[in-house]
């Protein structure tokens, strides 16, 4: 069995973040493999940028903490089979930003059957409780429930190296493996790296030769990468990692795709992976006029990149802006429009980065992580529509179907500046497609009759 431990270590972030603290306060991921003792390893990753935190002077240091409570529940009984609290200290001489360039990254590990179970994951800071991030999933673990030819989850990771310390908690299977938590690539982590195993590798399930694909697609699933791995059946269980390099990836929203098919044995088995590349040379400064926007990916953004970034923008632009784009029919004067367009919504001039823009983008990918309904991709549905504008909900409260009630969902949004209610209803039961029924949000639809639709 694995040992299950628990411990943090702080790590250089190789990529500057460049939009508001708020947006990115806590990243969290999670995992899951299969154990022995017909019990599986769930293991939730999560980093916070050191620069988020709120740090209090005590004697001649300056003290901070990340707070990380998990909250795990089994479905079929309702019942909290974990409730924990867990602190990550940072301590630094002072608050310059040279000692601020940091991100705590950390890795909790439970044991736990085959069943379904919730999962709630809160971030926040210790010295200020209202500076918080709520991740809420629901898991299915049946790892021990068949022989069958099974995908562990796929963990995205800065760095995989061989490793001898058994005692670290980012080690699994003679490797130590640093997460990514957002999922986020690009800069300076040229390289994705990728850990996965692969279970019931019995001749009943698998010919003796076996073949391993991985892609990289688009999110209109086109394949941008692709490789073989060909391996030959050994042992019940195989762990695989490797590194992909981003380099030939523009900026934008992308899936690992890991997959199996063996016609002789009727296997056709995939797991997949959402990920995000930013590029931007954040250490060249600003120079105003035309050099910036020679310095800028949009000199060279080909035609269908640039109509995807057009259309990401949709909710924000206005109907002349919209009008004045379709009007231009050269690429080039497309791609300074849309340079122009963001440049105009920086709230930091200091650097090349709009952060604005990377905030913005950054919503997309996680719409299109979390809110994909039947054939539409998440930030097309009516939370990803919200969630892209509004930003993640301070609470989600989901109420599933009842003999007399539909399934819906509320979203609180509590800040000053995005201060109301969303209310989301599954018109159709079971269809996963979530419409918005109700919103006390400016310029969102109204209807304090909401309820009515529910019956």
């Amino acid at each position: 069995m694995k040992k299950v431990l628990i411990i943090f270590i702080c790590i250089f972030s190789f990529i500057k973040l460049g939009y508001s603290i708020d947006n990115v306060y806590f990243n969290f991921d999670y995992a899951v493999f299969k154990s022995d003792d017909q019990k599986s390893i769930l293991e939730i990753y999560y980093s916070v940028n050191q620069k988020s935190l709120n740090y209090l002077k005590v004697d001649d240091k300056f003290e901070a903490a990340a707070k990380i409570n998990i909250a795990i529940t089994e479905v079929s009984t309702n019942a909290v089979i974990i409730s924990k609290t867990f602190k990550t200290p940072s301590v630094i001489s002072d608050t310059t930003d040279k000692n601020l360039n940091q991100k705590l990254v950390g890795q909790l590990n439970f044991l736990l059957p085959d069943g379904n179970y919730k999962i709630e994951i809160t971030g926040s800071d210790f010295n200020d409780s209202l500076k918080s991030e709520i991740i809420k999933e629901d898991i299915n673990i049946n790892y021990h429930s068949s022989p069958s030819l099974k995908f562990s989850d796929i963990e995205l990771a800065d760095n995989i190296q061989k490793s001898g310390n058994e005692k670290s908690i980012f080690y699994k299977n003679t490797l130590e493996i640093i997460p990514n938590p957002a999922g986020l690539f690009g800069m300076n982590l040229n390289n994705i790296y990728y850990y996965y195993e692969v279970y019931g590798i019995t001749s009943d399930n698998i010919s003796e030769n076996y073949k391993i694909n991985l892609s990289v697609v688009s999110l209109n699933n086109e394949k941008l990468i692709s490789f073989d791995k060909i391996f030959k059946r050994g042992m019940e269980s195989k762990a695989d990692f490797g590194k992909i390099n981003t380099d030939s990836l523009p900026r934008g929203s992308y899936k690992l795709i890991v997959s199996i098919s063996d016609s002789l044995k009727n296997v056709n088995l995939t797991k997949e992976k959402n990920f995000f590349i930013f590029k931007n040379n954040i250490n060249t400064p600003v120079v105003k006029g035309q050099d910036s926007y020679l310095k800028s990916e949009y000199l060279i953004m080909d035609e269908k990149d640039l109509e995807n970034e057009f259309e990401y923008a949709g909710y924000i632009m206005t109907d002349k802006e919209k009008s004045n784009y379709d009007k231009l029919t050269n690429i080039d004067n497309r791609r300074k429009f849309m340079y122009n367009f963001w440049k105009a919504r920086d709230n930091n001039l200091s650097t090349q980065v709009v952060e604005y823009k990377t905030a913005y983008l950054k919503r997309i990918s996680d719409a299109n992580k979390f809110y994909k309904e039947s054939y539409k991709v998440g930030w097309k549905t009516d939370r990803g529509r919200i969630y892209v504008l509004y930003g993640k909900p301070d609470e989600i409260e989901r109420f599933p179907f009842e003999s007399n009630s539909k399934s819906y969902e509320t979203w609180q949004y509590s800040s000053s500046v995005n201060r109301g209610e969303c209310v989301f209803i599954e018109r159709i039961q079971s269809s996963g497609v979530y419409s918005l029924a109700h919103s006390t949000l400016k310029s969102e639809l109204n209807n304090p009759n909401w309820e009515r639709e529910l019956r």
